[in-house]
């Protein structure tokens, strides 16, 4: 499969495969979330679709049409930090989230941007499909700000289960073809980790963003205080194991999400982020490990010296732990990074089924 396009222009390395296969979700979805409403493909149109990833951390849009192949030719895409989960930690471990209202407002607006914009590209509003992550799966106002997303903006968002998140940030990838590849995905709330079995979707409930709440403060200016880092390790050890142990030893495995990317630019020495530069870069676990001991011992403003999105200074380091302890329990010595993710398997959905 490939993605091209302006402004961005991907080519899955050869050995992704034609296109990943489809599989059932997870048996026992999160309570209050209903199973995945299967949406009318429009196969064969050059119509374009549109596609708004929210995240705990990050809303992304990404507005593209159907490309030879079953591929994606990417018109738009675009990225707000509008950090919709920022107060998770103070709720608690394993408490609801309470959701604050400048972050809501935050994210209103940016998915009124990003609704103008896809509809400026001539997407239609039946193919424009807005899905949300963990940060809503928490939130026990989720209903509420669903409500408010419908009324004043005009747009249904879909709350996904982990597993669902998991399958289609993994279906943006392509069929498996004679590899097996799981995809390991670090988000701002948590973590989902997709092999090609109906009982290989598993999500953790840490990220980046909560992560560095509780570790590492958001706001401060100062290096990690003495002892955080080793019960930062320890936590995110302890939360990953629900996922099985040495699960990828004999599979490639693919990295998806923002930290991600930003270990790719790092490890190639890039000034900024650049998809072109990230994709199919190879990483091994002791470079991610030692990637997140260095920027845990840095200071914010030293972070802002390397090739790091401005909007992931602060919880990077907490997203590199999530990577370096997500391979060591699934026992991968190294890794591929994709700049693909959620919206890409959703828009593919969208338009091929």
């Amino acid at each position: 499969m490939a993605i091209v396009g302006a402004p961005l222009r991907v080519e899955l390395p050869r050995e992704h495969g034609p296109g990943f296969g489809r599989f059932d979700l997870v048996r026992g979805e999160p309570q209050g979330i209903a199973p995945p409403r299967r949406r009318r493909s429009v196969s064969g149109s050059s119509e374009p679709v549109a596609a708004i990833d929210l995240g705990t951390n990050t809303a992304l849009l990404l507005v593209a049409r159907s490309a030879p192949g079953r591929g994606l030719e990417v018109l738009a895409q675009d990225c707000e930090a509008v950090r919709l989960g920022e107060r998770r930690a103070s709720a608690g471990e394993g408490a609801p989230l309470s959701l604050a209202p400048e972050a809501v407002e935050r994210t209103l607006n940016a998915l009124a941007n990003f609704k103008t914009r896809a509809m400026n590209l001539g997407v239609a509003p039946e193919r424009l499909r807005v899905t949300a992550t963990a940060v809503l799966r928490r939130a026990s106002d989720a209903a509420a700000f669903v409500q408010r997303c419908e009324e004043e903006l005009g747009l249904r968002v879909d709350i996904l289960s982990g597993a669902e998140e998991g399958r289609l940030g993994r279906s943006a990838l392509g069929s498996s073809g004679a590899e097996e590849w799981v995809t390991l995905d670090v988000g701002g709330g948590s973590t989902e980790l997709a092999g090609d079995g109906p009982l290989e979707q598993i999500s953790a409930p840490v990220g980046a963003l909560v992560l560095t709440e509780r570790f590492l403060g958001m706001g401060s200016s100062a290096p990690l205080e003495p002892g955080g880092a080793p019960g930062l390790w320890e936590h995110v050890r302890r939360s990953f194991e629900c996922f099985p142990e040495g699960f990828a030893r004999e599979r490639t495995v693919v990295l998806l999400g923002g930290s991600a990317s930003n270990l790719a630019c790092l490890e190639k020495g890039l000034e900024q982020f650049d998809p072109l530069q990230v994709e199919g870069t190879r990483v091994d676990v002791g470079a991610a490990r030692a990637w997140a001991e260095r920027l845990i011992d840095m200071s914010p403003a030293d972070r802002e010296r390397l090739p790091i999105e401005s909007q992931r200074v602060e919880i990077l380091p907490a997203g590199l732990v999530c990577i370096a302890a997500g391979l060591e329990r699934i026992g991968a010595r190294n890794a591929r990074i994709s700049a693909l993710g959620l919206r890409h398997g959703v828009a593919l959905e969208l338009l091929h089924g």
